[in-house]
């Protein structure tokens, strides 16, 4: 297990590492868009495939501290709301969110490096690449709001 995190909660520091990334990883998802808007496409481009890496590593991080932890059932047996159905409902609606929201992202980085021009530019799949954009930043930002929601109730109290 990894050491104590550095929140003042029951999780390691990988955990408080992870949210503590929401706040930056959600304004940096503001900012791409931002760009993509003011047809900064360089800008925009270079900001998501620097996050789709970074956070392709954190994910894989965590994925290995909740193997080598026991699962998040184990890592939150002490909060008092082990075993309600607030908490491990948290915890399913999360991680459905957070396996969709990736799939959505994963698809949506793959498929706009392969048919935007380099340098991007505005190009026939734009329409398709806004709207699925759209979807992957209400995910993500979700996913956030939920993982904060599931920190709170499985290491906090």
């Amino acid at each position: 297990m990894l050491p104590q995190g550095f929140l003042g909660t029951r999780a390691d520091v990988l955990m408080d590492l992870v949210v503590v990334s929401f706040a930056v990883v959600l304004p940096a998802l503001f900012v791409s868009w931002r760009k993509a808007r003011t047809g900064e496409f360089g800008v925009h481009k270079r900001v998501q495939v620097t996050l789709f890496a970074v956070l392709a590593v954190a994910v894989l991080l965590f994925e290995v501290d909740l193997r080598m932890s026991g699962g998040i059932f184990e890592l939150t047996r002490e909060s008092v709301y082990a075993g309600t159905l607030l908490l491990n409902g948290s915890i399913w609606f999360h991680v459905a969110l957070s396996i969709s929201t990736s799939v959505v992202w994963i698809w949506l980085v793959i498929v706009s490096l392969r048919r935007f021009p380099s340098p991007p530019a505005p190009a026939a799949y734009s329409t398709t690449h806004r709207r699925v954009g759209r979807v992957g930043m209400i995910g993500m930002g979700l996913t956030g709001i939920t993982g904060i929601e599931l920190y709170v109730l499985g290491f906090l109290f």
